[in-house]
């Protein structure tokens, strides 16, 4: 046995870490944040695609985009903005303040704009991971102890499969790729899909085009907006169950009375928290619900009864996520909207044409028509003995609490599998996930660990209380949606088993008995029977 060899470092030295953080949206500012507050031995890199922060909310500038999740819930609970214009934020009002959140905390200075990654590569020998970029033209690698993908899965757009949709001459354009120089006023419009930003999309057209053919095949639920109660009960006075736009008094009130602005956000939370009670079938909770969606529908269907018939699904509220929709129905039975069920068959240079024959000419098409909602990177990542991530998760994508792979030692992600919520706010479970990355680079900073990787064990028992879970819910029903990888039926894969409550308490203490460890310490030969050790 070797002898044993002293550290020459005081006890309170912390391993130096140099982390890369892929992303510089919501989650890839937030982990910045934190890190830098928690972690002051690392040194951050983040990358970003596009020249500024806001990933979703820059990348996205179509007509009506906003938030279905109310304002106050929707932020950083470390820095709460009292004066949001209404309950739903528009997006370029959430863009505003993600940015000015990066200016206030100079996140900027710790970006790399416009540089895409191209591939990252586990060093065994040097346990850590080799990240090739790409700025410019120019190819550029550089080494990270930690790598944290922040990129998310709804990023990487896509058109619908249209034969002759890209020999049209008129105006082509995908929701996620907005031309904000376009006037759409007193034109024919085509608006393909039945998804939330197309919800978001036609009230907006509606207002301006002389036509709008809006073409959907797909069933959905349109619910009131998440939160309204909260508004009506916490704000005197009659509010509309639409965007309520708030008076300067209310502002002013939230500004001033920092206990009064607290309890209408805490208020709002416990609504949206109670959707998630709506998610299992055949309760009050959800029998009520369900009934309430069906009334408001038809109400405001009324005019056109038969686009109700024509978009009731066959499957609950919550199979696919509910959406709230201001205006959305209101605008469907307009003059000037025209419902169409049948499949679009083809597109020639100035019409839509659909399966029961009819030709409608328009002079530009809209397609929000989604995502390609896999889970994969947009990049290699290559892991321990040559593992592919994309082969480990060519069947479907799993990731042990949504945040770490085995095979793939100090690689972290936010927005992986399982990390959404089909009520409440996002960020709350986002944040919870920050927190988890955060303690375990503090960990591996303050006991100069190596490498920390999760075992097979504990992904394997995550896949087994999914397993089942899910299936004492909606969301396994027959509807096509993100949350089973954009198939009907398929495991689901996009949302976090159980509440955002649920989410936030197990995320809260990591069970470090999860992962194997390798250390820097030349005395620690670590767990020997973890698979993650440094060789």
């Amino acid at each position: 046995m070797p002898p044993y060899q002293l550290p020459s470092r005081s006890v309170d030295t912390p391993r130096p870490l140099r982390i890369a953080i892929i992303g510089a949206g919501v989650s890839g500012i937030g982990l910045c944040i934190r890190l830098r507050q928690y972690v002051p031995s690392a040194s951050i890199q983040i990358y970003e695609k596009n020249a500024d922060v806001g990933g979703t909310w820059l990348e996205n500038r179509y007509p009506g985009v906003a938030c279905d999740i109310p304002s106050h819930v929707y932020q950083y609970t470390f820095e709460p903005n009292t004066q949001w214009s209404k309950f739903f934020s528009g997006g370029a009002e959430i863009l505003k303040y993600v940015r000015d959140v990066a200016k206030k905390y100079q996140v900027r200075e710790k970006v790399a704009f416009e540089t895409k990654v191209l591939e990252m590569i586990w060093n065994e020998r040097e346990a850590n991971w080799t990240v090739d970029v790409e700025k410019h033209g120019k190819k550029l690698v550089s080494t990270f102890d930690i790598v944290i993908n922040a990129t998310g899965c709804l990023n990487n757009w896509k058109w619908p499969q249209i034969d002759g949709l890209h020999e049209f001459q008129g105006t082509l354009l995908h929701s996620a790729n907005w031309d904000e120089s376009w006037d759409y006023s007193k034109k024919t419009v085509a608006l393909i899909g039945a998804g939330s930003s197309a919800i978001q999309i036609l009230p907006h057209l509606q207002k301006k085009c002389d036509q709008v053919h809006h073409f959907a095949r797909g069933r959905t639920w349109v619910s009131e907006p998440f939160g309204s109660v909260a508004t009506q009960r916490a704000i005197a006075g009659d509010k509309d169950s639409g965007n309520y736009p708030y008076s300067v008094e209310e502002l002013k009130k939230f500004r001033e009375d920092p206990e009064f602005y607290w309890t209408y956000r805490k208020e709002i939370e416990r609504y949206i928290n109670l959707d998630h009670s709506c998610l299992f079938p055949d309760t009050p909770a959800a029998i009520g619900s369900k009934q309430r969606i069906i009334e408001n529908m038809k109400l405001k269907l009324a005019k056109k009864p038969e686009i109700y018939n024509a978009i009731e699904p066959g499957f609950r509220p919550g199979c696919r996520r509910l959406t709230p929709g201001p205006g959305f129905l209101e605008a469907l039975v307009e003059d000037n909207v025209h419902f169409t069920t049948s499949p679009i068959t083809s597109v020639t240079k100035d019409s839509v044409i659909t399966a029961d024959g009819k030709v409608q000419r328009v002079d530009g098409i809209v397609c929000a028509t989604g995502f390609d909602t896999s889970f994969n990177p947009r990049f290699k990542v290559t892991g321990r003995d040559g593992i592919l991530l994309s082969e480990q998760w060519k069947e479907f994508s799993s990731a042990y609490l949504s945040l770490a792979v085995p095979n793939f030692p100090d690689f972290f992600v936010v927005g992986g599998p399982n990390s959404a919520t089909g009520g409440g706010s996002l960020l709350i479970i986002f944040e919870s996930i920050i927190g988890y990355i955060v303690k375990a680079a503090q960990k591996m900073a303050r006991e100069h660990i190596k490498t920390i990787e999760v075992k097979q064990k504990p992904l394997n028992e995550w896949e087994k209380y999914m397993d089942s879970y899910f299936p004492t819910t909606v969301h396994l029903e027959g509807c096509t949606s993100w949350y089973k990888a954009g198939e009907t039926y398929h495991r689901v894969v996009g949302l976090w088993p159980g509440s955002s409550l649920h989410a936030r308490r197990t995320l809260e203490h990591p069970r470090w008995e999860d992962f194997g460890f390798g250390y820097d310490d030349k005395n620690s030969e670590g767990e020997k029977e973890n698979p993650g050790m440094v060789r």
